[in-house]
């Protein structure tokens, strides 16, 4: 397994082709190693890297110091808004190349957008970051903004293309159209695998959300509608789920399990699981061992 990184100088040019473009940027790459690592430093604009070939597995840092894992597929997605340094380790899945699509849109785009409708509001661009997810619409263009550089396409094309991202990127939140009801499937995997990872940890709701790019607000409302639980309730039911299973398989001591599970007590834990269990952790462990 050979390991290539990328420090920021040793990145895909911003911009290759003929007829470089003002404002708009596109590089194309082309990941054959299994394993590669790269950095990207913090820019001014806003990045979209687009998925059109290839699958992997990746770990990445966008900033804020946090590792957080995630797979990308054919027609996925991720957005990096401005001023954010970009790590990844990303470790290829099957036998062929990926393919990545670098596309940098100026801020300034944005800022026309809501500058032309009426009652236009500031823009948190912050609000816009995700992990791989599925956009078939940027994913597509992605190739085709690639098509037209290298066949010299003018500025006109350019422009046409920036302002376009920006209207779609924009769509959900700023031009009235209906918001998610819920969460979807990917967007609850995820929060899922968190709470999993990081189960005897202590969670915030700020960590919640950012793993699916919503603010606070959004995402309790989405994970309540989606889930008939707040955060704190979904998360007390994975740690029971947890606690039970090392209690009926395990020899660790009750108090250490409760460590496992986030719980920073044995009174607590015991207060806690006796409430949603009916008995407390020692009484489940010897009445389900002999059941067996």
């Amino acid at each position: 397994m050979t390991t290539v990184r990328h420090e920021p100088s040793a990145l895909p040019p911003v911009q290759k082709g003929p007829g470089p473009w003002r404002g708009l940027s596109v590089a194309q790459e082309t990941v054959r190693t299994e394993v590669t690592e790269w950095e990207r430093p913090p820019s001014d604009g806003f990045l979209i890297v687009a998925h059109p070939r290839g699958a992997a597995r990746f770990v990445a840092d966008t900033g804020d110091g946090r590792w957080r894992s995630a797979s990308c597929a054919p027609g996925d997605v991720c957005r990096i808004p401005p001023g954010r340094r970009v790590r990844v380790r990303c470790a290829l899945l099957g036998p062929g190349p990926m393919e990545l699509v670098h596309i940098l849109l100026p801020t300034e785009v944005f800022g026309r957008h809501i500058d032309e409708e009426p009652g236009g509001r500031p823009i948190d661009l912050q609000l816009l970051e995700t992990l791989p997810e599925p956009d078939p619409l940027i994913a597509s263009m992605a190739v085709a903004l690639v098509r037209a550089r290298d066949a010299g396409a003018g500025q006109l094309y350019a422009d046409s293309a920036a302002e376009y991202l920006a209207a779609h990127l924009l769509a959900p939140p700023y031009r009235g159209q209906a918001e998610p009801r819920a969460l979807g499937q990917r967007q609850m995997d995820t929060v899922t695998a968190y709470m999993r990872a990081h189960l005897a940890d202590r969670i915030g709701l700020d960590d919640l959300a950012r793993e699916v790019a919503l603010s606070r607000f959004h995402f309790l409302r989405l994970f309540s509608a989606t889930t008939g639980q707040t955060p704190h309730q979904f998360l007390t039911g994975l740690r029971m789920e947890t606690a039970r299973r090392l209690l009926e398989s395990g020899d660790e001591p009750v108090g250490r399990i409760g460590l496992l599970c986030g719980f920073s007590t044995a009174s607590h834990f015991t207060t806690v699981f006796r409430r949603h269990v009916g008995h407390t952790p020692t009484d489940y462990r010897r009445l389900r061992r002999g059941h067996r």
